[in-house]
């Protein structure tokens, strides 16, 4: 069995994803707060969210992020509040993508799709040699079994 965690580029990614996210939202409710005098409260309210997401929320939720490739199936567990545990079983399996986000790229990261019938699995942004070797060892097929 094999785990894999997210390095902390990923955490850096979704914290500029999630600031910058921020930053559009409070400047569009205050650009319309001469329109719409609640939307300065509004701005106020999402500008704290945010910030409570970036510095606290998502450290701990990727340090909790983890990436088993057992002997018959890729599992995936995560969660603060709410844990979640993913299976997808190498049986069922049609394909497996890794794609990048042009910020992603820039960090060096890249996130995987395990693609079933009905059902998919995406693991979040791992550094791109552990995201080729992933599907590298998912194509290996029969041999991991």
């Amino acid at each position: 069995m094999k785990e894999n965690t997210l390095p902390k580029k990923t955490t850096w990614l979704w914290f500029v994803r999630v600031i910058l996210i921020t930053f559009i939202l409070v400047a569009i409710c205050l650009y319309f707060t001469p329109l719409f005098s609640f939307l300065k409260i509004a701005a106020i309210v999402i500008g704290i969210l945010g910030i409570i997401i970036a510095f606290l929320y998502l450290p701990f939720f990727f340090k909790t992020y983890k990436i088993i490739l057992s002997n018959d199936a890729v599992i995936v567990k995560y969660g603060i509040f709410i844990k979640a545990e993913h299976i997808m079983p190498y049986k069922r399996m049609i394909y497996a993508q890794s794609f990048e986000t042009p910020l992603a790229r820039l960090w060096g990261v890249a996130a995987v799709r395990l693609k079933a019938a009905r059902s998919y699995l995406l693991v979040a942004e791992i550094e791109k040699e552990s995201a080729r070797s992933i599907i590298d060892f998912l194509a290996e097929g029969e041999s991991h079994e």
